[in-house]
């Protein structure tokens, strides 16, 4: 993977930029052979008479004669250095359209290997590959004219007779289309009659795929060439604008390197139109902080998601490290996908990452692709889209319903359709996995849905989970919003508080709508905003409880602990009890025995059993869909029978997606049922000798309305197990009532 260029030039790089600068510009023409050197003209003055004899003619025992010889000497030199000016190659002064073709030669002359390496660019039969940035084919192309290639050629210190077949520049785009195979061998049938003649081929090129592996065999030299620096900007302006370039005045008016990195080649020509040089410096500060293009979001404003927040700060970090130099890219995690609930901030997210490292945010989703028309427009709509990340890097590329693209697989004609998708956006994520300097983002609703090669290690690299904003993220929501009103509104941190509670389980969209509908009341009543148009607010997205379904929600949610204690599992990291249901976050195994899987389902059952200890039945609350306590209890029983074969049942594998298994298999069923039905009994034999503790914990949790594992713990001392297991996270939701 290629590592960021540093943007300070050394000195001897600055020389290679003057060089070639000045050979493109240079009115001499004189042959095809090298320029001739130009001796040191001998001096018209003959040496003093008065210096025979002596022992040291440099030092005259007479004042007078020795005034006269320093003067002789000082013509001496400014005769030599006339000469010396008027030997050299003359240069024209450059048109300011050119800026960008001689910014581009800066790239070049920076990018250029040692010396002794140039020899290799002038092998018969060889190719040698320029990658530059995305936009600069052209100009890198037209950099390297006659005289540049002629300065080439001298320094590489090979004479006319061997640099003939001359080298060959030849000038290949990035290629969005689908089939990339056809693409590089029409490339290559370009490129193999003047390989056959013996020709040094010079290919300048940003699509990073163009070599393909038998075109690879004969590629010398690799060349990526660095986008404009501030150092490259300074030695093209001494040129464009010679009256008043002064470099003290004008570095401190030059965007920082990574602003200017994600300037277009058409917003630097337009720069460079200006009339001074300070001007243009101006210009491309101006440009570039429109081309950031800042969200208005940073991370401070996401509440209420300490872990995903903690994530994207260590990318914004680890990105502002690379660019100045002092981490490689190799080492930086640059993606993630952001799974949960809608309406948890997965796109919010992204555009505070964006917000903080002061990058622009390039979207798509498969929505936006689809929309442009059959399969090849919208593929060619989704390369479009990483092309502009690409080339606007430093940047964050948010891809939303990634879900959508679907899971390859099957044969019917709207499976190879969804597979040539999928393929497509394996392709793009791979070019983006290449491209130093972006930061890929993901989001989901449905993790499980997504195809397991598009969220692999190397193209999505981490998992952040989201889910609603936890009580501390809410108040601080809630008062970061407050405090931006004028005249700002006198809520003591109470009413926050209590407001906080009662919408517990809302998400950070629903927050921000409750304080614009407060806001809106109070507008509408001519005054400021007060405690009662916030609690107005909430009684509508959260109404006022219903006590005896709290009360079961709340036993159900105590009874799924207790059951996991019992059977010592992992002590849930948080049990919350909302306006909307209440829900056990605790820590997923990652695999399976008999006896791991039979403990979870008791836990499962933990909530229903409750219930039915305490009330003397069960609700439909752990029957309420598909991620509903039974339904996951029956999909559980189903992997043990038929897809992990832990029983002696049989080895056969089956999808235990495909529920009408059980219809179709009788003998299935029973023995699933059984299964259920020894976990609920086995959770009932132990709920019933823990009621005491299910009722502190129920009555906890009304009260607090959410509970971590360190509040748990302290719970449930005077239980047989008290070993501390470790903290860890998963979902048992309880169903939302309301039916949304």
């Amino acid at each position: 993977m290629t590592t960021r260029q540093n943007h300070t030039i050394p000195p001897v790089a600055a020389d290679k930029i003057a060089e070639f600068l000045t050979a493109y510009l240079s009115l001499d023409f004189p042959s095809e052979d090298d320029p001739p050197d130009f001796p040191p003209a001998e001096s018209d003055y003959p040496d003093f008479p008065g210096s025979a004899g002596l022992t040291n003619p440099d030092i005259s025992p007479d004042p007078l004669l020795e005034l006269m010889r320093k003067g002789i000497a000082e013509a001496e030199a400014e005769i030599a250095r006339r000469e010396a000016a008027e030997a050299r190659p003359q240069r024209r002064r450059p048109n300011r359209s050119e800026a960008v073709t001689l910014l581009s030669l800066a790239a070049f002359a920076t990018a250029l290997p040692a010396t002794a390496a140039l020899e290799r660019l002038y092998w018969p039969g060889t190719v040698n590959v320029l990658h530059t940035p995305p936009g600069y084919e052209t100009a890198v192309a037209q950099a390297l004219s006659w005289p540049t290639l002629r300065h080439l050629r001298a320094l590489a210190a090979v004479g006319t007779d061997h640099a003939d077949p001359k080298l060959r520049v030849f000038k290949s785009a990035a290629s969005a289309s689908r089939d990339r195979t056809a693409d590089q061998r029409n490339f290559r049938a370009k490129l193999e009659p003047l390989l056959e003649q013996g020709a040094s081929i010079l290919l300048v090129t940003a699509d990073r795929d163009v070599i393909d592996s038998e075109l690879a065999e004969v590629t010398v030299l690799h060349l990526a060439l660095p986008r404009p620096t501030p150092e490259a900007v300074l030695a093209v302006l001494r040129l464009t604008h010679p009256e008043d370039w002064d470099a003290a005045d004008i570095v401190t008016l030059l965007p920082s390197p990574a602003d200017l990195a994600r300037l277009s080649t058409r917003s630097i020509g337009a720069a460079f139109h200006a009339e001074t040089a300070a001007e243009v410096a101006r210009r491309l500060t101006d440009l570039a902080r429109s081309s950031a293009a800042a969200t208005g979001v940073t991370l401070d404003d996401v509440y209420g998601q300490p872990e995903a927040v903690r994530a994207l700060r260590v990318m914004a970090t680890d990105l502002s490290r690379w660019e100045r130099g002092s981490l490689d890219w190799a080492q930086v995690t640059t993606s993630g996908l952001l799974y949960g609930p809608p309406g948890t901030g997965k796109s919010l997210m992204a555009q505070a990452l964006a917000g903080t490292a002061g990058i622009p945010l390039i979207s798509t989703s498969y929505a936006d692709c689809q929309r442009h028309g059959h399969q090849g427009d919208m593929l060619a709509a989704l390369s479009a889209q990483v092309s502009e990340a690409i080339r606007r890097a430093p940047s964050v590329f948010f891809v939303d319903e990634i879900d959508s693209f679907a899971k390859r697989g099957g044969n019917g004609q709207t499976d190879r359709y969804l597979r040539g998708v999928v393929n497509g956006l394996l392709t793009e994520l791979t070019r983006l996995a290449e491209t130093p300097g972006v930061i890929v983002l993901a989001a989901t609703n449905y993790p499980d849905q997504v195809d397991e090669a598009v969220i692999r290690s190397g193209r999505i690299d981490l998992r952040i989970g989201l889910t609603a904003p936890d009580l501390a993220g809410i108040s601080a929501q809630i008062a970061a919003s407050l405090a931006k009103l004028q005249p700002r509104p006198r809520i003591s941190a109470q009413t926050v508080a209590e407001i906080s509670h009662q919408i517990l389980g809302c998400s950070g969209a629903d927050v921000a709508a409750l304080l614009r509908a407060a806001a809106t009341r109070a507008r509408e009543a001519g005054r400021r905003l007060s405690a009662a148009d916030l609690q107005a607010a909430a009684d509508k997205i959260a109404p006022k409880p219903d006590l005896e379904r709290e009360e079961r929600i709340a036993i159900h949610e105590a009874g799924h602990v207790l059951a996991a204690w019992a059977m010592r599992r992992p002590v849930p990291h948080r049990v919350r009890l909302t306006r909307q249901g209440g829900f056990v976050e605790s820590r997923r195994a990652a695999f399976h025995t008999l006896r791991s899987a039979n403990d979870e389902l008791v836990a499962l059952f933990g909530g229903r059993v409750a219930e039915e200890l305490f009330f003397g039945n069960a609700s439909s609350g752990a029957g309420e869909g598909r991620r509903s306590d039974l339904a996951l209890a029956t999909r559980l029983a189903l992997q043990i029978e038929r897809e992990w074969c832990l029983t002696n049942s049989g080895l056969a594998w089956h999808d235990t997606e495909n529920t009408p298994l059980l219809v179709a298999d009788p003998l299935l069923k029973d023995r699933v049922e059984a299964r259920l039905h020894a976990a609920e009994a086995e959770a009932t034999h132990l709920l019933s000798r823990r009621l005491p503790y299910v009722q502190r914990i129920a009555q906890a949790l009304m009260r607090e309305r959410e509970l971590n594992a360190d509040g748990i713990l302290k719970m449930l001392e005077g239980t047989e197990y008290e070993d501390v297991p470790n903290v860890g996270a998963e979902v048992i939701p309880f169903p939302n009532f309301s039916g949304e």
